[in-house]
């Protein structure tokens, strides 16, 4: 019996990794780890220090803004200097932005340098990573590789939110603060201890855009503004479960158990999207995803919140799996920086979209009570971009 299931499970998970693809999975899990302990925790500690829900998306807003207008320049920093030095150069970036955001609790001025720094995080690291991955992961492996490391980061999903809400709890929001500091510094050893190989070359500015809104790229522009929930699901999502579980501890201990629940299935699915149609599996993971969107309409109580967000968990990596493996798939018939810029482009558009409309929305809403649910039905309708792609 024990023979079988390893033998299964051999079957789902990738076997030829190459040394650049082993260190970048180890550097991502540590990051990783510390994003566990602090991504929950972050709007709700915006929240805690008295922003509304309104500043909160306006101070997302503003970022991804700013963000679409100088990822270029990551990409060009990635491709002159190497990926590996883009991602640690993110993580000094990174460290400096968790920094501001605590000092938010002494003067809200410090949310200014807070955005810059979590804007230059993201212009460095999100190129690098997805060039990186790209170019070093294998064709015949993409989805057990992309459902790999989500399983991989899956498992530290369980451990961090724990470890973050008890930090809070026990300790303080600084001891938080710095502990998940601290590893995200020491991810780049994976990275740094040995040389990375590669041909710098330029990558044009304003060329970015241009292939963006080309006529080649424009259906996965329109799919890829379905990310536009994951504004939702990370921003207001953990508020929301903030109002209806009061203790850190438990907060986290939720989000641990309803992570455990979909890691086996995340592994079925890469091994499925290697041997079926990637679109196929996509657009069914999809509408399962849109249902679980509206199941939050009816999530009212600790037990509800549990069982929406392990669902939730579970389609949208079901979902992520075969996007991300076209994505590489996609990447590697073109040019790899030029194919993983452009989707993150068209990623920050469908946030900035999703914020804008939210702030509109909200505008007209005095009620706390109807900000969520009006929250929820865009988050639905957001996912069926998806299955455009």
């Amino acid at each position: 019996m024990s023979c079988r299931f390893t033998s299964m499970l051999n079957g789902w998970l990738p076997n030829h990794l190459t040394r650049q693809m082993r260190e970048l999975y180890w550097a991502t899990f540590i990051q990783n780890l510390a994003l566990a302990m602090l991504l929950l925790f972050e709007p709700i500690y915006l929240w805690q220090q008295g922003f509304s829900i309104t500043q909160i998306l306006w101070f997302f807003f503003i970022l991804y803004a700013v963000y679409f207008f100088i990822l270029p320049l990551g990409a060009k920093f990635a491709t002159l200097k190497g990926f590996e030095n883009g991602i640690a150069v993110s993580t000094v970036a990174l460290v400096a932005y968790y920094a501001c955001l605590y000092l938010v609790a002494f003067s809200w001025w410090w949310i200014v340098p807070a955005v810059i720094f979590y804007v230059l995080q993201k212009t460095f690291y999100w190129p690098a990573f997805y060039a990186d991955f790209g170019r070093y992961s294998d064709l015949a492996e993409e989805g057990k590789e992309v459902s790999a490391l989500h399983v991989a980061l899956s498992g530290v999903y369980v451990i961090g939110p724990l470890l973050g809400g008890a930090l809070i709890t026990y300790g303080s929001w600084g001891l938080m603060f710095i502990v998940g500091c601290s590893l995200i510094l020491a991810s780049n050893w994976f990275l740094l201890h040995t040389r990375e190989q590669f041909a710098p070359r330029n990558f044009p500015y304003l060329a970015a855009y241009k292939r963006l809104f080309a006529r080649e790229n424009r259906r996965s522009l329109v799919g890829y503004l379905g990310f536009g929930e994951e504004l939702i699901l990370l921003v207001l999502w953990p508020v929301f479960i903030a109002t209806i579980i009061s203790q850190y501890v438990e907060i986290g201990a939720l989000v641990a158990v309803s992570t455990l629940v979909m890691i086996v299935a995340t592994l079925y699915i890469g091994k499925l999207s290697d041997e079926r149609d990637k679109r196929y599996v996509l657009r069914f993971s999809t509408v399962l995803y849109f249902f679980v969107w509206l199941a939050r309409l009816l999530a009212r109580t600790p037990l509800g919140i549990f069982f929406v967000d392990s669902f939730s968990r579970l389609t949208k990596n079901i979902v992520n799996v075969p996007l991300l493996a076209l994505l590489y798939e996609r990447a590697r018939s073109r040019s790899v920086m030029d194919t993983v810029v452009s989707f993150e482009l068209a990623l920050i558009i469908g946030k900035v979209v999703t914020a804008g409309l939210l702030l509109i929305i909200f505008s007209q809403i005095t009620s706390l009570e109807n900000v969520w649910p009006v929250a929820w039905l865009i988050a639905a309708v957001m996912t069926l971009f998806y299955t455009i792609i």
